[in-house]
């Protein structure tokens, strides 16, 4: 009797150890998966510069470039809240690799060339709202999630403005 209560308690301090053991096993893993992830957490007031790319016959347009364009597999996804000085636009970027070129009658959407990558871009104006007067001033602000390769505060005059940001964002592997 007493063997076997001896046994069963050093089968049971065994077990606790085999479980605590893997226990840490998996909280390290966890702590490594957690320390290579990107995160990006920005709150920041940024003046706009003009624009990399200027269309034909326009003055370059005017830009705070958020978060950087990323053309290594990688895209960025999470929230955003911005105010800014002036009415601005926001441009959430896409690498812009078709698989094949479009043809006529499906026809291609608008892109740019920056820094030697091709974009396309999601023009988002229905998440800002530029009903919003500062004084005698109209300002935009607004607050969205999005997926993209980058993120760009924009005006599409040459006319300088402020953005005031907070972006909470991970960067995670395309799987196609």
């Amino acid at each position: 009797m007493v063997t076997t209560t001896i046994i069963i308690l050093l089968a049971a301090v065994l077990a606790f150890s085999i479980g605590a053991a893997s226990n840490v096993g998996m909280q390290s893993h966890a702590t490594a998966q957690q320390q290579s992830e990107e995160i990006y957490r920005i709150q920041e007031t940024a003046m706009s510069s003009a624009a990399p790319v200027a269309h034909t016959g326009n003055l370059p347009h005017a830009v705070v470039f958020a978060l950087p364009i990323r053309d290594d597999g990688k895209i960025y996804t999470g929230q955003v809240t911005f105010t800014a000085s002036k009415p601005i636009e926001v441009e959430v970027i896409h690498i812009y690799r078709p698989d094949q070129p479009p043809d006529e009658a499906h026809g291609q959407p608008p892109t740019a060339v920056i820094n030697g990558t091709t974009i396309t871009y999601s023009h988002l104006t229905s998440i800002v709202d530029n009903n919003i007067i500062t004084g005698d001033v109209p300002t935009a602000s607004g607050t969205f999630e999005f997926t993209g390769s980058g993120l760009v505060f924009h005006k599409r005059s040459s006319e300088p403005f402020t953005v005031t940001y907070t972006i909470d964002a991970t960067v995670d592997q395309l799987t196609q």
